[in-house]
């Protein structure tokens, strides 16, 4: 959970339009609650990095999108940490961590074989799917029963590795269309506390 690793393990792919703004946001933490803890070993937070504040009121945060219009499908809302402690990971904990992808069109987008991945190379595809007009759905780390609103990315505990969303340092989600043309991408600055964390992107 670093920023600015030496290599990304994502293939590259150039944005085709300048970055949109997010807002983060997290609970205020209790007096009580747990420090967060680093999900897995990664390289420390280099000196260029910029941490931002995570309160209970959003901050204005830095965001990506990959098409020069708005895009059919576009990452909406990362929740990259659930409330609570890392450690011990649950099930509820990894379902915790989602990626809400939201249709921008008024008609339904066939996402069968798309692929959701982060910076270190998690990569999530699509089974057969059809993302409804206007509607969202959220990607969850864990395991569960997909449906229309809910989908699963299937990683298991008891290992902090099943985490996939940093909350420390620097992190990208990408999606990708069947063809592996990037769709949307998106950029936060994580911030490890008690409650859970998240951000949200404009269209």
């Amino acid at each position: 959970m670093s920023a600015n690793p030496p290599q990304s393990t994502l293939p590259p792919s150039p944005p085709q339009q300048p970055g949109r703004s997010g807002s983060y946001g997290s609970p205020p933490a209790s007096a009580s609650a747990q420090p967060r803890r680093r999900r897995w070993p990664r390289i420390a937070l280099a000196a260029a990095g910029v941490l931002l504040s995570v309160s209970s009121l959003p901050l204005l945060g830095a965001g990506q999108a990959s098409a020069a219009t708005v895009p059919v499908v576009y990452i909406h809302e990362i929740q990259y940490s659930p409330a609570g402690p890392d450690i011990p990971v649950t099930t509820a904990k990894l379902n915790g961590e989602w990626v809400q992808l939201t249709n921008t069109t008024a008609r339904s987008v066939a996402m069968t074989s798309w692929t959701l991945r982060d910076k270190a190379g998690h990569v999530y595809r699509f089974p057969r799917f059809v993302l409804g007009a206007h509607k969202s759905v959220n990607v969850h780390t864990g395991t569960g029963r997909n449906s229309a609103i809910n989908l699963y990315w299937g990683h298991q505990p008891p290992s902090s590795f099943s985490y996939v969303w940093n909350n420390s340092g620097t992190e990208t989600a990408r999606l990708e269309n069947a063809t592996g043309r990037t769709v949307d991408y998106r950029t936060y600055v994580g911030k490890s506390v008690p409650g859970p964390a998240y951000v949200i992107y404009k269209p």
